[in-house]
């Protein structure tokens, strides 16, 4: 859909603005912009700031009108132009302040702040509502009346910055300014007032209220002071109390007014604010800025960290279906599932375990199963914050999104709570584990999604391997069937284990779980479920399987699930695999 309205931007003439840094243009001055995300595409809701340059007798601002933009990437912005005016709204005199928009019913409802031509009882502003089928517009007056105004009851002297905020079922209208906040329900037609205004009852509030929800908590920001910072506060009930939470975007350089937009795009949340850092940019000639917005473990947001390069392109296609290596960004380490728990390595292209199957769900979008190659099981994080990503035999679908067009994706163990796979302590060492934890941005948060084919399962030489390993079946089974009663698959090791004589450079000998006078077609079975590959340094089964590797000693030194065990990490000696009733001693040497 994004493409489609990019071409017909084009074809209906609108501007398209290709910035990759702040602020998003200098094609003209912007301010007070809000967001929506529909459709996978943000639309940008910017008021349009026309005054002069600077001196001493233009010191108000002169808007007449609001632009929309929209992009699906973060960094190429198309703009419809000045699709709305004041004089849109006949009962209207000027000023195109402040606006909101949202989607419901089918159809965009866009509410704004204008001077009202006739009810000036305080400052004069009202609250009007335009409709449209598609933010480009057309847009129309949807009630033919403004829906705030100075004979409004409870309403406050300056009825500017309007923000809705869906709870629920509940749909809510924020308004207010010099340092007097409302909010009031609205019906389901979205152009009814549902109750009487009431006091938001945040302190230190100046104008510009903008509320959202994260991990269970509502957050309302707004602009404190003048010159203005931006503030939150923070209560588990959209009724407070309130907990103050302090500053969160410090005074803007040349500017006075502070207005924001908090929102949360394709696994990113961002902070749109305005600033006057565009060429001949002064307090009213502001541009739009947009920024990350992070939170941290007990869900604060951490200040504003303002950027003149902006936010990262992104790429908001979905995967595709396919096998694929995971190499984090930082390390340009592989992911692979080692004894069940998600680490990185040094790339091995013969290593089955260093490719993993993405399939896309067919019920959530965006959400998908990632299965290693090597072992069949599944790449499944806890939400727990700080522990290890593991793997299971049962799938799992975790969303993945878009990172950095650069840097590569989010696995998302929790994508409500924001809890990304993290390479634990920024490591660049092999065998380091991946944890949950909350996004920061950090490189060593990002996988690069590299498509890739893993190496065949059976390969020539190893099929080699496993022919000459089974002229010695026969005589090691002798040699082992005095350890055979203690090889159920409840027993916790293999005490006083006979390894016999045979050193073998093929490294495997299979054994069976019953007397020296099991037959040939047993074994013969027994050979084809379990392979030792010396040359990957593998053992493989023929399906997904619980297994054990024992020591001489009978100690278990690992247990899993799944149709390989990676022998890499032991050192060079003999070693115990059993699964089931199934046992094969391995003469295992490292390279």
């Amino acid at each position: 859909m994004g493409n489609l309205k990019h071409a017909l931007s084009v074809v209906l003439g609108t501007a398209a603005v290709a910035m990759a840094a702040n602020p998003l243009t200098t094609k003209f001055y912007s301010a007070d912009a809000a967001a929506l995300v529909h459709n996978d595409s943000l639309f940008i809701f910017a008021g349009h700031d026309e005054q002069g340059p600077q001196g001493d007798n233009n010191k108000w601002f002169l808007m007449n009108d609001w632009h929309v933009l929209v992009t699906d990437d973060m960094e190429n912005y198309h703009d419809y132009g000045a699709v709305l005016s004041w004089r849109t709204f006949k009962w209207a005199s000027g000023n195109a302040f402040a606006g909101h928009c949202e989607y419901r019913n089918g159809k965009f409802y866009w509410y704004v702040a204008v001077h009202h031509a006739t009810v000036v009882r305080d400052e004069g502003f009202a609250i009007g509502v335009a409709v449209a089928d598609h933010p480009s517009g057309p847009w129309k007056d949807a009630i033919g009346k403004a829906l705030i105004t100075d004979d409004t009851p409870n309403d406050v002297a300056l009825n500017i910055d309007p923000a809705i905020f869906y709870d629920g079922n509940d749909i809510w209208m924020y308004w207010g300014s010099w340092g007097a906040g409302r909010r009031v329900k609205l019906k389901s037609n979205m152009v009814e007032l549902a109750g009487k205004p009431e006091d938001i009852k945040i302190r230190d509030f100046f104008e510009a209220p903008w509320m959202h929800k994260y991990r269970g908590n509502y957050y309302f920001t707004y602009a404190s002071g003048y010159p203005s910072t931006i503030n939150y506060s923070m209560a588990k009930s959209i009724n407070g109390p309130w907990t103050q939470k302090g500053v969160l975007n410090e005074k803007m350089e040349n500017s006075e007014t502070n207005h924001q937009a908090v929102f949360k795009y394709l696994g990113h949340w961002y902070f749109m604010y305005h600033g006057a850092t565009a060429p001949g940019g002064w307090t009213y000639r502001r541009s739009v800025n947009i920024d990350y917005l992070y939170y941290d473990k007990d869900a604060n947001i951490q200040k504003i960290v303002r950027t003149k390069n902006g936010v990262d392109k992104v790429n908001n296609a979905l995967v595709e279906n396919g096998s694929y290596r995971l190499t984090v960004s930082h390390s340009n380490l592989s992911l692979v599932d080692e004894n069940g728990v998600v680490v990185q390595r040094a790339f091995n292209e013969k290593d089955r375990t260093h490719f993993w199957t993405v399939e896309r769900s067919g019920k959530n979008a965006r959400h998908y199963t990632v299965q290693n190659v090597g072992t069949g099981l599944y790449y499944c994080p806890s939400k727990t914050l700080l522990d290890t990503v593991k793997t299971s035999a049962s799938p799992c679908e975790i969303r993945i999104e878009n990172a950095s067009v650069k840097k590569g994706y989010y696995l998302y163990g929790d994508y409500d709570s924001d809890f990304v796979g993290d390479v634990l302590n920024v490591s660049t060492d092999p065998g380091m584990p991946v944890i949950t934890w909350v996004r920061t941005g950090t490189d060593n948060q990002k996988v690069q999604l590299q498509k890739a084919q893993a190496p065949e399962r059976v390969s020539s030489s190893s099929a080699a391997v496993f022919s000459s390993s089974s002229a010695v079946v026969s005589s090691s089974s002798r040699a082992l069937s005095s350890s055979s009663d203690v090889l159920s698959s409840s027993s916790e090791g293999v005490a006083n284990l006979e390894v016999g004589s045979s050193s073998s450079e093929q490294g495997a000998e299979v054994l069976s779980s019953s007397s020296e006078t099991t037959g040939l077609q047993n074994r013969v079975a027994v050979e084809q479920s379990m392979r030792y590959d010396a040359a990957m340094q593998t053992v493989f089964f023929s399906e997904n399987t619980r297994w054990a590797v024992f020591d001489v000693n009978g100690v278990a030194l690992q247990r899993g699930f799944g149709r390989e065990i990676r022998m890499h990490t032991l050192r060079s000696g003999v070693y115990l695999v059993k699964s089931g009733a199934k046992s094969m001693r391995i003469l295992h040497r490292t390279r």
